[in-house]
C-alpha cells in the first residue's frame, strides 16, 4: 500500500498561454496586469491518494484452501488492487458573459471568451451548496458601462474529486512459462458524481449552476496470454 497527501498552493497572474474552463486567462485590464494576480487554475489545496494491491490469500501455496481439491484450482491466483483519490476543487473565476463597452454591444475578445469581471456586492460564499446554486450569484454584479469590475481572479472554488478505481485479476499458469490472465476493471467503482466547474458567466440564463459532470462507473473485462 502506497499513500501520499499534498498541501498545496499556487499564485500566478496568467496559468496558459490558451484560456481554460474557469478563466478565460486574458488580463481585463492591460494596464493593470497586477489585478491579474491570483490563485492558479491547477490549484488544489489538498489531495490524497492511496493505492494498493493483495493478493487473496486463498489457493495453492497460500493460507486458506491450500490442497490441490477443486476450491483451491478456482482460487488460487487471485489478485485486488486499486486507487482512491480524494482532493478539494479548483479555482475559477467569474465573467462577463459579454464584455461591456459604453454602448453595451462589447463582443468576446478575440472570439476566446469574455475576460473582463463583474463587481463583487456580497459574500459570494455559500453555507450548503449544490450542483443548483454552487455559489451566492447574487452577490456580483455588473460594473458600469466603460469600467472594469474589482472581482479577483480565480477567488472562488469547484466541486472536490473524489474517486476510486479497483481491479480484479485471476492468474492461471498454463505452463512454467505461460500464463492466463483475466482482469476485471471498475473505473469510478462506486459511481460518485464529480462534478465539473459551474457556469461562470453572469447573464448566462444557467450563471452558477454545475451543468455537467465527468465520466459515471465504467467497467471493463479483459484476458491476456502473458508468455
Amino acid at each position: 500500500m502506497l499513500a501520499s497527501y499534498t498541501w498545496s498552493k499556487s499564485i500566478d497572474d496568467a496559468s496558459n498561454f490558451f484560456p481554460s474552463a474557469g478563466d478565460p486567462n486574458y488580463p481585463q485590464n492591460s494596464y493593470d496586469l497586477r489585478s491579474e494576480r491570483g490563485r492558479s487554475n491547477f490549484d488544489v489545496a489538498h489531495r490524497l491518494s492511496v493505492s494498493y494491491v493483495y493478493d487473496l490469500p486463498f489457493g495453492k501455496g497460500r493460507t486458506y484452501l491450500g490442497d490441490d481439491g477443486a476450491w483451491s484450482k478456482l482460487l488460487t491466483g487471485w489478485q485486488t488492487s486499486g486507487i482512491v483519490t480524494l482532493q478539494t476543487g479548483r479555482p475559477f473565476t467569474v465573467a462577463l458573459l459579454r464584455e461591456l463597452d459604453n454602448s453595451g454591444t462589447g463582443i468576446s475578445a478575440l472570439g476566446f471568451g469574455a475576460n473582463d469581471r463583474p463587481n463583487v456586492a456580497g459574500d459570494p460564499s455559500l453555507g450548503q451548496r449544490s450542483p443548483e446554486r454552487w455559489f451566492n450569484t447574487a452577490a456580483f454584479t455588473f460594473p458600469p458601462r466603460g469600467s472594469f469590475g474589482n472581482a479577483g481572479r480565480n477567488i472562488l472554488d469547484g466541486p472536490g474529486y473524489h474517486n476510486v478505481n479497483a481491479s480484479l485479476v485471476k492468474n492461471t499458469a498454463l505452463s512454467e512459462t505461460m500464463n492466463l490472465q483475466f482482469r476485471a476493471e471498475f473505473f469510478n467503482l462506486f459511481n460518485h458524481p464529480n462534478f465539473n466547474l459551474p457556469d461562470n458567466f453572469l447573464g448566462s440564463p444557467s450563471f452558477g449552476q454545475v451543468t455537467s459532470a465527468r465520466e459515471p462507473r465504467h467497467i471493463q473485462f479483459g484476458v491476456k496470454l502473458l508468455f
